[in-house]
């Protein structure tokens, strides 16, 4: 571990936000302020205010004294970086500067009309969508990027250890200014396409060059970074897994070989529903990407920015992450001279404090995972299905004051409205997966699209699909050749339908998903569809009984199986009403498996994404089911806790040591969550085979609990404690050792020395 560098090992990082009021720092005591973040905050990295994220968008005044850029009034001849910078370092905190790309005012925009952002109708962005609510944004492809670099050069001379770029930021219908459209131009031999037009390669193309664009103004920032550091590090706000991610340019496998943080905001938002698995969803996206991940999270409840989150949001927030194997990051807002954030601070510092006395179980720690979850950007970006039965208007189905609302029925033709629609299927599909396996307690990793072909699908012995619609030939093949060596797979709906621009393809998955052909797709529905299970006498289906129904997926297909596949279920013919008779059973199976080489299940229906909105136990249940079929051996861990319990697996092969992540989400049935309902007796079996399997040293089969310094006294292999220091109830079984917490208050982490 001595090779790895600082932001390699697990960051805590923080940020002091001094709101409109940035004079005030000058008169604190500097030393103090900065021990208080290191013995306080207990952070190890602190982003410093380089330029202001504030009213009206003073992206482009600077903390710092430079002859090059213009500095913020009130600050007057203080140098918030160089003053500060000595302080951090004497507390061992790594100073990166926090410099503001996205928000400019309109009085600087008008001086650099040159720069600005321009829709396709040719209007200025920030005059049609002010920035929160004032204020424009500048263009990467602009002569505004050799400014933007200039700016980070001079931000590092002032002794930093890297920067963090708020922005930039490519928005909707952007950017149609001179220099993007002379750059597309240059490569394409047209102007982009003025419309969201996805029947037009031209506009593909458009899109990717929107990402690459973003990727390329990364790139080159960080040159100009490390003419300043060579050892600087360098990241941004890279956007995370929700669909239409496409529309803002944000793509982590595009940023990602070109920063050396995968970072996003996962900001708490009130007035919408935040899932129970919030920012796990987000970190793991980020962990995908190969890179050191940071989940961003605000203090502040919502967009009141003058209010805290409840402390155990702020907790909560911080387990997941580095349960999921990202870092954390914190903003403190500190309101006024006269006002302390201590309601900020303690819960943060509660948190951060566990995390740093138990930093050696959270460094150079990789995943126990043999189980994928593939997070298809490829779809995400470019799927738009060419079934047209599926785009009819639909809404969830409601009953109320004896009324009765379902949606118009119209067929939506718009391709745009098309799109918007994909794009929730992608989200809402990933999320229900996630949810399924994480209630589950069922290992698994998140894959992005690469990982099918660079060589990580080796890794895994199951690979979710989902609905990844959008696969190259060559992915397909991978996943072909993976099934025949053995692997397992589980796929649903249009899985592997189109190339990787969404295009029809002739090369697509039918035949290893065990289906001759898609015949179309049931009308959608919202209610009073099924599905029949039928005898129930396969094995995935072990926990069902014969004859029960299930709710149909909103969108389901009429797939044709192939002669070497089983049917385990059929879709229902359609009632198409409430309160009416069922009628019967149809052709079409809704779910398929089929053995050859390795195992596969296959659903011709929406079910993750059916799962992700509606939340069905029993769909649910089926979800799992068929991963642990198609898994077809014993996982590495088995938990018998509450599905609000999130369990995670990690291990340490330099230390012959296994690490079990626990974060309680068994809230107060709200959010924000104000109250946790501790949880007892938490029993975790560990696979022997496996976990031997990451030891050099391990031999036999015994097992004792520590607490604090005591122990069994036995002569050990494996010895078990909580780094809360609770004695854990410890049992031989056939295949492992089983190991019981006796309580989980919020966060812990089981350890299992391997002697």
């Amino acid at each position: 571990m001595a090779d790895l560098k600082w932001w390699q090992k697990p960051v805590r990082m923080g940020r002091h936000e001094w709101m409109a009021d940035l004079a005030r720092i000058k008169h604190r005591d500097l030393d103090e302020l900065a021990r208080d973040k290191a013995e306080q905050w207990h952070i190890n990295c602190e982003w410093i205010i380089g330029t202001p994220g504030i009213a009206p968008g003073l992206g482009w005044m600077t903390t710092f004294n430079t002859d090059r850029f213009e500095k913020y009034p009130a600050l007057g001849d203080f140098d918030m970086l160089r003053e500060y910078i000595p302080y951090a370092r004497k507390h061992r905190i790594h100073p990166l500067a926090y410099l503001n790309m996205h928000w400019y005012s309109y009085e600087f925009g008008e001086k650099h009309p040159d720069w600005l952002q321009i829709m396709a109708d040719e209007q200025e962005y920030g005059r049609v969508n002010p920035l929160y609510g004032s204020g424009t944004t500048l263009c990467i492809n602009s002569t505004w990027r050799d400014w933007a670099f200039e700016l980070v050069r001079e931000a590092m001379k002032c002794g930093l250890d890297g920067v963090f770029l708020d922005g930039p930021v490519v928005y909707p219908d952007c950017c149609y200014c001179p220099s993007c459209l002379e750059k597309f131009t240059a490569s394409h031999g047209q102007e982009p396409p003025r419309e969201e037009d996805w029947a037009d390669p031209m506009y593909k193309d458009f899109i990717e060059f929107r990402e690459q664009s973003m990727a390329d103004f990364l790139r080159d920032a960080g040159d100009a970074m490390r003419e300043i550091n060579p050892e600087g590090v360098i990241f941004l706000n890279a956007g995370s897994w929700h669909g239409g991610a496409w529309r803002v340019a944000r793509d982590i496998a595009k940023v990602g070989p070109y920063q050396n943080f995968n970072g996003a905001e996962a900001f708490y938002h009130l007035g919408r529903e935040t899932p129970t698995l919030f920012w796990s969803l987000a970190a793991k996206h980020l962990v995908a990407g190969g890179k050191p991940a940071i989940v961003f999270v605000h203090h502040c409840l919502g967009a009141w920015h003058y209010l805290p989150l409840p402390p155990i949001e702020t907790k909560v927030a911080a387990a997941q992450t580095v349960a999921c194997g990202s870092g954390t990051w914190m903003a403190v807002f500190d309101y006024s001279f006269d006002n302390s954030p201590e309601e900020t601070i303690a819960p943060m510092r509660e948190i951060n404090r566990f995390l740093e006395q138990n930093e050696p179980y959270l460094t150079a720690a990789e995943s126990g995972a043999n189980i994928a979850l593939l997070y298809s950007g490829q779809s995400g970006k470019f799927y738009i299905s060419n079934i047209d039965d599926l785009f009819t208007d639909v809404e969830m189905t409601s009953e109320q004051d004896l009324t009765f609302k379902a949606g118009s029925g119209d067929s939506v033709v718009d391709l745009p409205a098309r799109k918007a629609r994909c794009d929730q299927w992608q989200g809402d599909t990933y999320r229900g997966w996630f949810n399924a396996l994480t209630r589950r307690h069922i290992p698994f990793d998140v894959m992005l699209d690469a990982g099918i072909t660079d060589g990580s699908l080796a890794k895994y012995d199951t690979l979710i699909l989902g609905n990844a619609s959008c696969l190259s030939a060559a992915q397909k093949q991978a996943l072909a050749d993976f099934v025949q060596s053995g692997g397992n797979l589980v796929a649903e709906f249009e899985a592997g339908e189109y190339d990787e621009r969404g295009e029809a393809s002739d090369v697509n998955l039918r035949s290893l998903l065990g289906c001759e052909a898609i015949e179309g797709a049931f009308e959608p529905a919202t209610t009073e569809e099924y599905i029949d299970l039928g005898e129930a006498g396969h094995p995935l289906l072990a926990e069902f009984h014969a004859g029960q129904w299930l709710a149909r997926p909103v969108n389901a297909l009429k797939a044709k199986p192939s002669p070497d596949a089983r049917v385990l279920a059929h879709y229902m013919n359609p009632t198409g009403k409430v309160y009416t008779k069922p009628q019967g059973i149809s052709e079409w199976p809704a779910a398929i498996c089929r053995e050859s080489g390795g195992r596969v299940v296959y659903f011709p229906g929406l079910f993750g994404e059916f799962y992700g909105i509606y939340k069905m136990e029993t769909i649910e249940e089926l979800l799992a089911a068929a991963v642990y079929w198609a898994h077809g051996k014993p996982m590495p861990m088995r938990v018998s806790a509450p599905p609000t319990v999130e369990v995670e697996l990690w291990h340490q092969p330099q230390h012959n040591r296994i690490v079990v992540h626990l974060v309680n989400n068994t809230a107060d049935m709200q959010r924000p969550m104000s109250t946790l309902i501790p949880i007892h007796d938490i029993e975790i079996e560990l696979d022997y085979e496996w976990a031997t399997g990451h030891s050099n040293n391990s031999r036999g089969h015994v097992c004792r609990s520590r607490k604090g310094e005591g122990g069994s006294g036995l002569q050990p292999d494996m010895l078990a404690y909580s780094a809360r220091g609770l004695e854990l109830g410890i049992e031989q079984t056939d295949a492992g050792v089983k190991l019981t917490l006796p309580v989980l208050e919020l966060y812990d982490l089981v350890i299992v020395e391997l002697t």
